[in-house]
């Protein structure tokens, strides 16, 4: 298995976001975002926020999905 050692591309572009993520853990967020992109998820920064919380324990499953569900129901109310 290969060894990264430079930071994905999301933190690069978010580092404030990425802050306190081991560089396993900036790995698991970028996989799970590209994966995702992938099948035409367009995340925003509040995405991203919510995906490195997760990933660093700040919030738990239930808070990341009931988030994720009100940013889905703010944007198709705004439509």
């Amino acid at each position: 298995m290969a060894v990264m050692t430079h930071d994905p591309e999301w933190a690069v572009r978010f580092p404030e976001l990425f802050a306190g993520l081991s560089e396993q853990q900036k790995w698991n967020v970028h996989n799970n975002i590209a994966s995702h992109v992938m099948e035409g998820w367009a995340p925003d920064r509040d995405d991203i926020a919510d995906l490195t919380a997760f990933e660093r324990g700040d919030i738990d499953r239930a808070e990341y999905v009931r988030r994720g569900l009100a940013r889905v129901s703010a944007r198709f109310r705004q439509q």
